[in-house]
């Protein structure tokens, strides 16, 4: 059963008028004192950045995850986290307080700092190739991790395909672009009629959300620390899990894929990966409309218009 709560305004016991923050922090810690009574809280503060979920930081060094309803099963994510501390040698979390019913749990912080692209292009270029090889052996274990060894009789949740991707832009966003940036119509039509197109070899468990902010980094060692955020845990597309490596440049993602897939049995792992990157993009531009953004800002269009001529690049 997981928590009735989209976003703070609505949790239960809110009063009118009440800060969002403030009443779903004290709702969720509510949880967590009743749950846990032997966990002496000190202090908490609450992270609502999450798209899927809640996040409740006690004395500093421990996050509670709160799954939104009807988003993910937090038992598949820890078994699936189970299975795979058996696999890799990063740090992963491990969940030491899990609710009975499975509606939230928590796990301690794992030292290190998001791998933004600021951090990785400081690295001289051995760190770099030790961080790339270190993630290519990450997801190794991951997408070979096969579905029986994971405690898990109900149905698996699935990653969004390629052609739902577009058939989401087609009757919900199509519209927006003629409005707004007609010059982008046509590109972006192209883009996603190639992109639907996409299908992988096999699906694999992927972790369907690493991005620069979940891969962590030891500033001390200059080495990959852990993984964070397993959330989106689903069968997909492997070269869906890649994507964020292109924030670090087609170098980066080239040197994955040679340790990932040195031999090649999936010769369009590059390309999809990379279509992927660029989808995920065009979709970071439409949240930020929802937020108040103009689509038709020089900015906004430039990005896009540099995305779709690499796009062409690595499609021809």
């Amino acid at each position: 059963m997981l928590l009735e709560f989209g976003t703070a305004q609505n949790i239960d016991g809110a009063s009118a008028g009440a800060p969002a923050a403030t009443t779903a922090d004290c709702r969720l810690l509510d949880l967590v004192r009743m749950t846990f009574p032997e966990l002496a809280i000190l202090t908490s503060r609450l992270d609502q950045s999450g798209g899927d979920h809640l996040l409740l930081i006690v004395n500093d060094e421990l996050a509670f995850r709160f799954p939104r309803a009807g988003m993910h099963d937090l038992r598949l994510e820890i078994e699936v986290l189970r299975q795979l501390r058996q696999r890799s040698s990063l740090r992963l979390p491990t969940y030491e307080y899990v609710d009975p019913d499975a509606r939230f749990g928590g796990y301690r912080f794992i030292d290190g700092v998001a791998l933004t692209t600021e951090r990785f292009g400081a690295l001289d270029v051995a760190g770099q190739a030790n961080v790339l090889a270190d993630a290519a052996q990450f997801l190794v274990a991951l997408h070979s991790l096969p579905q029986a060894k994971v405690a898990w009789s109900a149905d698996w949740p699935r990653t969004w395909t390629a052609a739902q991707f577009a058939g989401r832009f087609h009757t919900e966003r199509l519209s927006i672009v003629i409005a707004h940036a007609p010059q982008l119509a046509d590109p972006l039509k192209a883009f996603y009629d190639i992109y639907q197109l996409d299908c992988p070899r096999y699906l694999a468990i992927v972790h369907g959300d690493l991005v620069c902010e979940h891969l962590l980094i030891d500033p001390s060692t200059s080495s990959l620390a852990g993984i964070i955020d397993f959330g989106d845990v689903a069968l997909g597309d492997p070269a869906q899990d890649l994507l964020g490596f292109w924030n670090y440049g087609p170098a980066a993602v080239a040197s994955i894929v040679k340790h990932y897939d040195p031999c090649s049995y999936d010769p369009g792992l590059l390309r999809r990966s990379h279509n992927h990157f660029v989808r995920y993009r065009i979709d970071r531009v439409f949240e930020a409309l929802s937020l108040g953004a103009r689509l038709g800002t020089s900015e906004h269009i430039a990005a896009l218009q540099a995305l779709l001529t690499t796009f062409t690049h690595y499609n021809h």
